[in-house]
């Protein structure tokens, strides 16, 4: 899990840098930059998280590598997002036909605002009689980074697809749990 969080942050950083090049590129040398009267007041403040946020998902299969499973989601609501859920199998290869894996996750909340969005990495349990999973991890990138994490899926009995619900955990907890020396 630690090299995907290594890849996240150069990834996005150098999108950022592309995209400010094409907007110089735009501008092309010679040209008077003037700021519109618009562009100069300061853009709205993204809406705050809720503590909670769920959304229905879909199975949208393998990942390119042909080992994720892919659940991909619209989140409404005050913080209308694409979602992207990457699960990948954690245990003993021999295991893997167990009805309960552990699993790590990957989740990527891409609000319509960015300054909205983050990416978490999580891990935890799917269980397949149930279609539950249950993970827990920190956010990783973006808002709310290094906060707790807890995700819920529940898969509809007669499909891959179902409902998330994602519930930022307290700060109070992990605070109280330093200061006790765990």
């Amino acid at each position: 899990m630690h090299a995907s969080r290594s890849l996240i942050r150069p990834w996005a950083l150098l999108a950022l840098a592309g995209a400010v090049a094409l907007g110089a590129a735009a501008l092309g040398p010679g040209r008077e930059r003037s700021t519109p009267a618009s562009a100069t007041s300061t853009s709205p403040d993204p809406v705050t998280l809720p503590d909670s946020l769920a959304f229905d998902i879909e199975y949208a299969g393998l990942g390119a590598e042909g080992v994720d499973l892919i659940w991909r989601g619209s989140a409404a609501g005050p913080v209308p997002a694409r979602v992207t859920i990457r699960m990948e199998y954690a245990g003993n290869p021999q295991e893997r036909a167990m009805p309960v894996w552990p699993v790590n996750v990957r989740l990527f909340y891409s609000a319509d605002d960015l300054r909205n969005s983050f990416a978490a990495e999580l891990s935890g349990s799917m269980n397949w009689h149930s279609g539950e999973m249950r993970v827990t991890g920190l956010v990783s990138d973006g808002v709310r980074r290094d906060a707790t994490l807890e995700q819920h899926v529940l898969l509809r009995p007669s499909s891959l697809s179902g409902s998330a619900t994602l519930v930022f955990l307290p700060r109070i907890a992990l605070d109280g749990a330093a200061a006790l020396g765990f």
